[in-house]
């Protein structure tokens, strides 16, 4: 767990280069919106701060990437601008050597580990922020994804967590709409529990456990293998979503129905839901399945959660029939303004923008009302709307309509 509060700069010691670079960049963005005093010229100084930003990440690179795809799906924090800008972020990790990689197997499974396979291969088939998969072959005749933490990753995380930390103290007095702490702080949290592969052994399997969709593929966690810096999964092989979809346009409903219809599901019903729906995270298999991978996080509701956000999401598109819209955003625990306000806020968003920006674009300016407005957003509603407007992103680059209709009235919905 990260220690929440500030420390003191001497342990910024190894990533002072890093801090340094983040306060230069904090000034740099004061400037820019000291410099203007109309309220016109707002919009050009929130491009200007997201531009000075996007450098900053790009320059420091693993988890200031990571951070601000984090925060390019939280309208309810960040103006659009910014947003529009994190999106375009892309992690750009190298392949750590084998012998390295290998010095870690040998710690987690002994030095006899390589008589478990029949052959592995040693160049990565994918590298991100924090680890690398290879691919191997176990000796009962399995494919398997072999997981592994990079070495040193552990490390660089708590030197930056430290900065986020500091940063956020020295910044968030000038942000009173949102509480910038508390949103690092979630992030941190996050990325601490992903960075413990146990974690997501835990979530893969409380994720397979439910009655998903016929066409939603979970790889298999393969047991007695899987520890805090290794995680073994069964082999799925596929093309990537996104370049099934490029290569064969004319399934792009189909699937991206399926994908949804997935999503509405882990929401609405089961209350577990993958909660990074990045389009690398989705494969298609050879029997037209969507593969989801990834569960290093995912979303817990409770029951209350499940049934309260339920009523509120469809009854704003309309599936509860008539329904007081200001009384089901008070009762899933939004706060800092009246019912009546909020009702006035969703209907304006709705009926003004439903049309031109469709369901998710009329989602993220609503939340971007709320933000302004300085309407308290429960934390576990800021999850869920983080993983529809990133799955909408999705759909409507390839044109594709967001479908709200209850999972229950679809064919084939599970």
């Amino acid at each position: 767990m990260i220690r929440k509060g500030i420390v003191g700069l001497g342990g910024l010691a190894a990533g002072r280069s890093r801090y340094i670079r983040a306060v230069a960049a904090v000034a740099r963005i004061g400037a820019v919106y000291a410099s203007s005093l109309r309220s016109e010229d707002k919009t050009a100084c929130h491009r200007r701060g997201a531009r000075i930003l996007v450098a900053l990440c790009r320059r420091n690179g693993a988890f200031w990437v990571k951070a601000a795809q984090f925060f390019s799906c939280r309208p309810d924090v960040l103006p659009l601008e910014y947003i529009e800008a994190f999106q375009q972020l892309q992690n750009d990790a190298q392949p750590v050597p084998f012998p390295l990689i290998e010095k870690r197997l040998r710690r987690s499974w002994g030095s006899d580990w390589r008589e478990q396979f029949t052959w592995l291969d040693e160049t990565p088939v994918a590298v991100a922020s924090i680890a690398q998969v290879h691919r191997a072959q176990l000796k009962d005749g399995r494919e398997v994804a072999i997981k592994v933490r990079l070495p040193g990753v552990k490390k660089v995380f708590e030197q930056d967590a430290k900065v986020f930390q500091a940063v956020a103290a020295l910044v968030a007095p000038t942000f009173r709409e949102f509480d910038l702490q508390q949103a690092i702080e979630q992030l941190l949290i996050m990325t601490a529990m992903e960075l413990d592969f146990r974690n997501e052994a835990a979530n893969t399997l409380r994720f397979s456990r439910q009655p998903h969709h016929e066409r939603i593929r979970i790889p298999d966690i393969i047991e007695g293998l899987c520890g805090e810096t290794v995680l073994v999964t069964s082999w799925e092989g596929g093309q990537r979503l996104r370049n099934y979809l490029d290569a064969h346009s004319e399934k792009a409903q189909d699937l991206l129905g399926v994908l949804l219809t997935s999503y509405l599901q882990q929401v609405t019903r089961f209350g577990v839901y993958q909660a990074d729906p990045h389009p690398g995270n989705f494969l298609v298999n050879e029997d037209e399945q969507v593969v989801i991978l990834d569960y290093g996080a995912i979303g817990v509701l409770t029951a209350d959660e499940v049934r309260r956000y339920s009523r509120l999401l469809y009854g704003l598109m309309g599936f509860e029939g008539p329904v007081d819209i200001g009384e089901l955003f008070v009762q899933a625990g939004f706060k800092g303004g009246s019912p009546e306000t909020l009702k006035e806020l969703a209907l304006y968003v709705l009926t003004d923008r439903l049309n031109e920006q469709g369901p998710i674009g009329a989602m993220g300016e609503l939340m971007n009302r709320f933000r302004e407005e300085r309407i308290s957003i429960p934390d576990s509603y800021i999850g869920i709307s983080r993983v529809l407007i990133t799955l909408g992103g999705f759909l409507m680059s390839y044109q594709v309509p967001f479908d709200w209709t209850p999972p229950e009235q679809r064919a084939g919905g599970g």
